[in-house]
């Protein structure tokens, strides 16, 4: 999810809130466990995906780079469904093909409620992000700041000691581990943030734009979601990022093809918040 390694946008799946009955069905080989009372699964694909989405590198990093996307991929889900408990949701956490669900029993309503759990996961990489950097700066090390397309990005670089001089092999390991949970708690969180269905950020705008009134909220977050859909998927062909502009397009598609069936899947009604 960084300048150095060529992905982009896998963690901009992992919000899709769907009902229990719409997840992904269960599938034999899958991981299943609990953690912090949360029911989690992992699907044999999000394994492959996560492979097929990393770069061509050694064993070593191939291994770190599954190890992150793994763990921040379900701390941002873990994000989504302890914000649902706060509302006095249940939820669980699959991980898929497609990155991660964060799937709860019902929804919760009322403007403020629906922002804050699409906001909880970004938030909470962000946060892994911040030790990151934490950790590097008071190791000695070097924070690197510049921008990839629009979207700005760090990039760690370990202190130079002895012992990495020493073994340079667990200095460059050093390096991917902090650089790949850069790109994926922070570069993934910002593309997350993107008011584009059904991205968090896409979430959220829908949330309130929906207060006054669902049906002009709902077609307008639809239209400026498939407007800035369009925009990345251009700036990311423009910029050599094929996935950016192949995901973002599909993206802008999809809300193009829900707008035009909105005025007749969503009758106009009163917004009457719960707040």
């Amino acid at each position: 999810m960084a300048a150095p390694f060529q992905l982009a946008g896998f963690g901009a799946y992992t919000r899709r809130v769907r009902l229990l009955t719409e997840c992904p069905d269960r599938s034999r080989g899958e991981l299943r466990f609990r953690l912090f009372g949360v029911n989690v699964r992992v699907n044999f694909w999000f394994w492959i995906a996560t492979l097929f989405l990393s770069r061509a590198r050694d064993t070593g990093a191939l291994l770190i780079w599954v190890a992150v996307c793994f763990v921040s991929i379900l701390i941002h889900e873990l994000g989504h469904v302890f914000a649902w408990r706060r509302y006095g949701v249940d939820a669980e956490v699959v991980l898929y093909s497609c990155g991660g669900l964060a799937i709860a029993r019902r929804e919760v309503r009322g403007t403020r409620a629906r922002v804050m759990v699409s906001l909880a996961g970004p938030a909470a990489g962000f946060c892994v992000a911040a030790l990151t950097l934490a950790a590097v700066w008071a190791a000695g090390g070097l924070v690197e700041f510049h921008w990839r397309m629009f979207l700005p990005v760090f990039s760690a670089v370990p202190a130079m000691t002895d012992s990495a001089v020493a073994n340079p092999t667990a200095y460059y390991r050093t390096a991917v581990l902090l650089n790949d949970l850069l790109f994926v708690n922070f570069f993934w969180g910002l593309i997350n943030l993107l008011p584009v269905y059904p991205l968090d950020g896409g979430q959220a705008a829908r949330a309130i734009l929906e207060q006054k009134n669902v049906y002009a909220g709902r077609r307008l977050s639809l239209k400026i979601s498939a407007t800035v859909a369009t925009l990345v998927a251009m700036l990311g062909l423009s910029g050599g990022s094929l996935y950016i502009a192949l995901m973002f397009g599909m993206l802008a598609i999809s809300s193009v093809q829900s707008l035009g069936t909105s005025r007749a899947a969503i009758a106009p009604q009163p917004y009457r918040s719960t707040r």
